[in-house]
């Protein structure tokens, strides 16, 4: 059964002049719809054999990771991964990570690594040398006590962090020195995003900036709404063509014309199971296809939304707040509950699905799932228990895991034929 509530608000753009710049408010009100889903069952727990071999987009060599989830618009290549599955490298670097800090950037240019961890350090490491090139923390004594969570975008010679704390600064690679360094008072709860020269990140309180890179002065900020429990990165980012799509805490998904710097269109997927349930809000990445959006949350729900419109081309009840996997025919999820799910990505049609629950040596210990890879043609899935699991996106069948560590808690990134993990004790792990 599904409730269709239409909210009249007035969201305020408040540009870097001193006059604020307000939304129109009737374009508003004809766009802004709001899509509450009140169904109770919301756990897929179903393998399904595949009929037909998924046929695949030919894979890319990757050679570097700039973005936190890969690209502007959380778009993940068909990226080439022919190694042996074998630890070639594994190396402590930096300090011990809490188990509710899961979130963080590892990013990656030429043979350089590029990470933080919880004392508020940021590392430059060398892969092949195999030592630290510079460490960097900005903080004072009095900020010791609280744990860092620190969000990272490179581009080019200029790395950008923002973080739990409300910094936000950027680095010089080269000298590891700071060239500019805000703070805005109010921890930032996404990860950094990047468009035609405008940094973009979302605040705790559900406040979009846009930020010049030059000096991390605010050119504009958006307010949405924002409840009362706010967890950290509770919110996600995307851009494509001019349009950025951003979430709050309380399961808006907006959509702003950053030319016209006007709401194109705002849907909630927020279900009433989320709020019976006294769970905490949690997004996965908002993937943009072309005109195709698809997002989804522990709240229940994987939703196909129009790019254009904000309309619901399809729905699937599930839970999952990871990345998933776009093709030229297919959809890739990982829900909460291990299951990788291939659709059809125009009508939403489940093709094969695959528990790994099962595939674990010890069923008794509740295990979390990070992250999802697509590889020549295979998919690859982390998990807290420290395994990687291996299986071919052509039909769903599992194919193997390997322990590599007791604790992960970061997803794992493909560069140059190399898989990348952190794990909780900031051990970088290689795999040919």
């Amino acid at each position: 059964m599904k409730l269709f509530l239409i909210f009249f608000f007035l969201l305020i753009l408040s540009c870097s002049s001193d006059k604020d710049k307000k939304v129109d408010l009737e374009i508003f009100k004809k766009q802004g719809e709001k899509i509450n889903v009140f169904e109770a069952n919301n756990v897929f727990d179903k393998e399904l054999s595949s009929s037909s071999l998924l046929q695949l987009n030919q894979p890319q060599l990757n050679k570097k990771w700039s973005y936190e989830y890969f690209s502007s618009n959380n778009f993940y290549d068909h990226l080439v991964y022919e190694g042996k599955f074998q630890e070639i490298f594994k190396k402590s670097i930096g300090d011990y990570l809490n188990k509710n800090n899961d979130s963080g950037s590892l990013l990656v240019f030429e043979n350089f690594v590029f990470f933080s961890d919880e004392k508020g350090k940021i590392y430059k490491f060398d892969i092949s040398n195999q030592k630290i090139i510079w460490e960097l923390k900005i903080y004072e004594s009095s900020y010791n006590n609280y744990p860092k969570n620190i969000a990272l975008f490179l581009n080019g010679d200029v790395l950008y962090a923002a973080d739990n704390l409300g910094f936000i600064y950027s680095i010089d690679v080269q000298t590891g020195k700071t060239i500019w360094q805000q703070n805005y008072g109010i921890p930032f709860s996404s990860h950094l995003n990047f468009h035609k020269g405008v940094l973009y990140v979302v605040n705790q309180n559900s406040r979009l900036y846009a930020f010049n890179p030059s000096d991390g002065q605010k050119i504009w900020s958006f307010e949405s709404l924002s409840g009362l429990i706010k967890p950290s990165r509770s919110s996600n980012i995307s851009l494509y063509d001019n349009k950025l799509l951003f979430s709050n805490d309380v399961g808006d998904i907006t959509s702003i014309d950053l030319d016209q710097q006007v709401i194109i269109w705002t849907k909630n997927i927020l279900s009433q199971n989320t709020i019976s349930n006294n769970l905490v809000f949690k997004i996965s990445n908002i993937l943009i296809d072309k005109k195709d959006v698809f997002v989804s949350s522990n709240s229940g729900d994987l939703f196909n939304f129009h790019l254009e419109t904000g309309e619901i081309k399809w729905t699937q009840k599930l839970s999952s707040i990871q990345n998933h996997i776009s093709t030229d025919k297919y959809l890739f999820v990982l829900t909460e509950n291990g299951f990788v799910i291939a659709f059809n990505k125009t009508n939403g049609a489940i093709l094969w699905s695959l528990n790994l629950a099962k595939s674990s040596k010890d069923k008794k210990i509740y295990v979390d799932y990070y992250g999802l890879l697509l590889a020549s043609n295979n998919l690859y899935v982390t998990s807290s228990n420290g395994d990687i699991y291996k299986i071919s996106a052509n039909d769903g069948k599992y194919i193997t895991h390997k322990k590599i560590n007791n604790d992960l808690s970061r997803s794992p990134i493909i560069v140059d034929n190399k898989i990348l993990i952190l794990n909780r004790s900031s051990e970088l792990i290689i795999l040919n």
